[in-house]
């Protein structure tokens, strides 16, 4: 390369790192002026009760919010009024979050804490106006590099819990007085091990778990593009699963799914890689799609909750938001800075077991017009969207699409601009070796 067109590449890839550096830099600066909900919250918990002021808007009820993203993890409880009613940082993961029966201001939450190679999973009672917690259960396996932490546990009885187990690719019950596991099915006895991901490393990716009114569970293999409904004694009903693995106009990669019984039950499912929530009903012995939702923000919903007014209580991980819908589609609550797995809103019922489906509520589909950012961004469309939900996924939260692509830019510039150096001074480094080997 000539000299001149040399110093040419060398000023336009400094131009691109300064200009890089740049849109991060302001993208930064705004948020530690403005911080978003899950840092005010944070610094909120640590104010006497009466002296917090509003982090969220209010809403029609406590919400609360388990959140669990690449180094933020936390869960959070919003009272009515948008104060922080709980904070808690002090564990290692968060998952599900679910009211217990014994009162309104009192739920169960899913967590995981490291002791050097060992993961110890728990499932902690904490009491939303005392603070008051205590464990209900806890579970050692070892710490690997391969999923191992539990992401949902439902309460059965007062003695007994239903575990999705992400590590061993199996559902159970567990006697929590003895310690005993009262039933199990494990995915192997349906499903092919060349299926979904990686066997054994990250097979399944089993991510949720209900007891639905006639005694079977409903679990939600991520892997597999699956629901699927098991009938304790005889296995799977495979007439009644949803979706199929890679069948990805289905389900792609699924989170949280939720069982609307009714004589034509429904199905609430956050259709996570393909970034909307997705609503199928029971029709003749077959699976109909009967509504779904997107904006132009939405970017890897992790659930939804149908509540008993209709709305739709929806987290959505990698926009950093929690929004509430009404029956229009229209956004009623949001709060941002929050890239939720599980959420909430206590009173309802137990994620939406207090809600109607789609079609007894009339909902009309929504998703973004033709045309819109969300289906021309180069982000959406070129890159596929796994990877493009990772990089956000790992990203800080303030962090915009734009401040993301503007980072992945600015490193390629440096890169590129680090590699002649690099690769010279080795090549010199070689080339002394070489001389030092001669005779």
């Amino acid at each position: 390369m000539a000299d001149g067109t040399r110093q040419w590449v060398v000023r336009a890839l400094v131009a691109v790192l300064v200009l890089s550096a740049g849109v991060v830099a302001v993208e930064f600066v705004a948020h530690a002026r403005d911080p978003a909900a899950g840092d005010a919250a944070a610094s909120q918990a640590r104010q006497p009760y009466a002296e917090r002021r509003a982090v969220a808007p209010p809403a029609n009820g406590t919400t609360v919010i388990t959140v669990q993203k690449f180094r933020r993890n936390f869960v959070v409880a919003f009272a009515p009024d948008g104060r922080v009613r709980y904070f808690d940082n002090s564990l290692d993961r968060y998952h599900d979050v679910d009211p217990v029966p014994e009162g309104t201001h009192t739920v169960e939450f899913v967590g995981a804490e490291y002791d050097g190679d060992t993961t110890h999973l728990l499932v902690r009672r904490v009491n939303l106006t005392t603070g008051a917690t205590r464990d209900v259960y806890r579970h050692a396996v070892p710490r690997t590099d391969r999923p191992h932490r539990w992401h949902d546990v439902d309460r059965l009885d007062a003695h007994r819990l239903l575990v999705a187990d992400i590590r061993d690719d199996a559902v159970f019950v567990v006697n929590t007085t003895t310690g005993e596991r009262t039933y199990e099915w494990p995915a192997q006895a349906h499903f092919d091990t060349e299926s979904g991901g990686q066997f054994p490393r990250d097979w399944t990716h089993l991510n949720d778990v209900e007891r639905l009114p006639d005694g079977r569970y409903m679990a939600s293999l991520r892997n597999q593009d699956a629901v699927v409904f098991v009938e304790p004694g005889r296995g799977v009903d495979a007439s009644w699963t949803l979706g199929r693995d890679d069948a990805h106009g289905i389900l792609y990669e699924q989170h949280n799914p939720d069982y609307l019984p009714g004589a034509e039950p429904s199905v609430l499912v956050a259709d996570s890689q393909n970034r909307r929530i997705v609503e199928y009903r029971r029709e003749n012995g077959s699976w109909v799609r009967t509504w779904s939702w997107r904006d132009e923000g939405m970017a890897w919903p992790r659930d939804a909750d149908r509540l008993p007014n209709g709305h739709t209580l929806i987290g959505d991980t990698n926009s950093g938001r929690v929004l509430e819908i009404d029956e229009t589609g229209t956004v009623v609550w949001r709060v941002d800075g929050l890239p939720s797995y599980d959420v909430e809103r206590l009173g309802t019922g137990d994620e939406s077991a207090g809600g109607r489906s789609a079609e007894r509520l009339g909902l009309a589909n929504r998703s973004p017009a033709a045309g819109s950012p969300s289906t021309t961004r180069p982000g959406r469309t070129v890159i596929p969207t796994r990877v493009s939900n990772t990089v956000a996924f790992v990203s800080p939260l303030w962090l915009s699409a734009t401040g993301r692509a503007a980072a992945v830019v600015g490193l390629v510039a440096a890169l590129a601009l680090a590699l002649p150096v690099v690769g010279g001074r080795l090549r010199r480094v070689l080339a002394a070796a070489a001389r030092r080997g001669k005779p």
